[in-house]
């Protein structure tokens, strides 16, 4: 099935290639004329102009104006996850067809860009339609040498992880999609990180057959609670203070892994909906962030799923 064999692609360990410490840049072309290419987001140990534009709307222009100040050599353990991304390009290609799968008849463009950087602020996140931010820094502080075995499938996943980010962003383009309450983004990132972490997260977090996980069961005591009192309450307000957002918000998607009350459940709930073929989760992508409701009223458990099934009632 699909999902087995994009995973046991992803799981096979390929080694980074030696390169010259300068880096260039990768251009691995598919038959087909699709193409993946690496860029250095630093210039004259700066970050470039590319790398600020990207950061433009994560950083605030305090921020960013003092970033692009900073005058920082590469270090050797960030050489190194420069070097371990550079040799995936043409791995990552091959993930395209896979990954695409549950987003039907969406395209994304053929050339697919990885930009490298530093400072950022998180260790992957996209930039507009075609291009994936790898932050070689924050890559290091969280995760340790690129030479660690573990890192060479980390990295995979993050790439899916973020492919993915593109696909639905050209979905929600297709299908013009209108984001413009907090309930419409809070629900819209719960299914959008969602299907990211999908394939981003580890095996351990999968069902067995049509079982949670004995992690994921002990993780969701905690998170089912958080995730329907929260739901619940942006979905019944209309008007929220800075702080009331910035409360709901914490966490849905963001932080260490067991306290994603939003992207975390809802990763698992595609995982048992997918059953091992993702074309079974073609229709929770056309239902774009009202997919939300139906997959929580599906798999919340005990009191949270009898205060859900209240509220549902009640709306």
């Amino acid at each position: 099935m699909r999902v087995v064999l994009f995973y046991l692609m992803i799981t096979c360990v390929i080694f980074g290639c030696d390169k010259k410490e300068k880096i260039k840049v990768s251009n691995i072309k598919n038959e087909d004329g699709r193409i993946i290419k690496v860029k250095i987001g630093i210039d004259s140990n700066k970050i470039s102009s590319e790398w600020k534009a990207a950061l433009l709307k994560r950083k605030s222009t305090s921020e960013l104006d003092s970033i692009s100040k900073i005058i920082k050599h590469i270090t050797k353990e960030e050489q190194d996850w420069l070097k371990l991304i550079e040799s995936k390009t043409k791995r990552w290609n091959a993930f395209r067809d896979s990954l695409k799968v549950p987003f039907q008849n969406i395209k994304l463009q053929d050339t697919i860009f990885i930009l490298l950087g530093y400072h950022g602020g998180d260790d992957a996140f996209t930039f507009q339609n075609k291009t994936i931010c790898l932050d070689v820094n924050a890559l290091y502080n969280s995760y340790g040498s690129a030479k660690d075995t573990v890192n060479d499938n980390r990295i995979d996943r993050f790439f899916a992880h973020e492919f993915t980010h593109l696909l639905h962003k050209q979905w929600a383009k297709k299908n013009k999609l209108e984001i413009n309450t907090f309930k419409d983004r809070i629900f819209w990132e719960c299914i959008t990180e969602g299907f990211g972490m999908y394939r981003s997260m580890s095996p351990k977090w999968f069902p067995i057959k049509d079982s949670l996980s004995e992690t994921s069961k002990n993780t969701f005591k905690v998170l089912y609670p958080i995730f329907t009192e929260r739901i619940i309450e942006v979905s019944t307000k209309s008007n929220f203070t800075s702080e009331e957002e910035n409360r709901l918000h914490t966490n849905l998607s963001r932080g260490s892994m067991k306290k994603k009350w939003g992207a975390l459940p809802v990763a698992v709930w595609l995982a048992l909906e997918a059953k091992g073929n993702d074309e079974n989760l073609i229709k929770w992508v056309n239902k774009g962030p009202d997919a939300l409701i139906p997959l929580a009223e599906k798999y919340l458990i005990n009191e949270s799923k009898t205060a859900f099934d209240k509220f549902l009632n009640n709306n």
